[in-house]
């Protein structure tokens, strides 16, 4: 008798999801950074903006260097601001909530981070929630100090298990979207302790000159260039 192997297949459904991030051309050494923006949000995602030395994830002898204004779906009122120092074997943070008077997906609100050689600072809507000038943190501006440039970056997109962070996420959230209205850089200069205007961004196009769109993957989310659009004088990150 003729003998037969049977081969089953056995298949596990895996999800994709396509988040959205802009990054700036250019990278700042101190700064004040401003954005009127609607933010995302939905359990197990997250909706940012930040400043990141662009190596940071390489390890080896490469610093990381980050600092965050992070609305995460576990939280609907309010949003997490942290530095991050050190290497990405070994990373320093200080996180640290925040809450808003109406969440932050409601309705624009203003974010401005300040970075100087003394403080990093956070304010909403003219209100200032967070400015770091002693302790622990102290010693991350001080690291901050001697090391590289950062760029501005913004995106939106999902963990991959960290659920104590952001929750547990839900495809039935989907799509969700982050709009920033207008994007303001200042320089500061470390003589008179002022910030004067570099450039403002209003949205009317797309500058590539200025901005650029990622692709790589985040967590469960592939940021997709596709994602980043500009829709009635609004930068708009999608996450589907």
């Amino acid at each position: 008798t003729q003998k037969y192997t049977y081969l089953y297949a056995k298949w596990t459904p895996r999800y994709f999801y396509y988040g959205a991030e802009l990054f700036s051309q250019e990278s700042f050494k101190y700064g004040r950074f401003e954005a009127k923006m609607k933010m995302a949000y939905a359990s197990g995602c997250v909706s940012s903006m930040f400043l990141y030395y662009n190596n940071s994830d390489k390890g080896g002898n490469y610093i990381w260097n980050e600092i965050d204004i992070e609305v995460i779906g576990k939280y609907e009122n309010g949003f997490q601001s942290n530095i991050i120092t050190g290497k990405a074997g070994a990373k320093i943070t200080s996180e640290k909530m925040h809450k808003t008077t109406t969440p932050p997906d409601s309705e624009y609100h203003t974010y401005v981070i300040e970075w100087t050689p003394n403080y990093v600072s956070w304010t909403v809507d003219g209100v200032e929630l967070r400015k770091t000038e002693s302790g622990a943190t102290k010693q991350q501006i001080e690291a901050m100090n001697g090391t590289e440039q950062q760029s501005l970056r913004f995106n939106l997109w999902i963990p991959d298990t960290n659920l104590d962070w952001v929750g547990e996420f839900k495809s039935k959230n989907l799509p969700v979207m982050q709009y920033i209205d207008y994007v303001k850089v200042y320089d500061y200069d470390t003589e008179t302790q002022e910030f004067t205007e570099r450039w403002t961004d209003d949205f009317d196009s797309f500058d590539s000159s200025r901005w650029n769109k990622g692709d790589w993957k985040m967590g469960q989310s592939f940021e997709k260039k596709d994602n980043v659009t500009v829709e009635d004088g609004n930068l708009v990150l999608h996450l589907t």
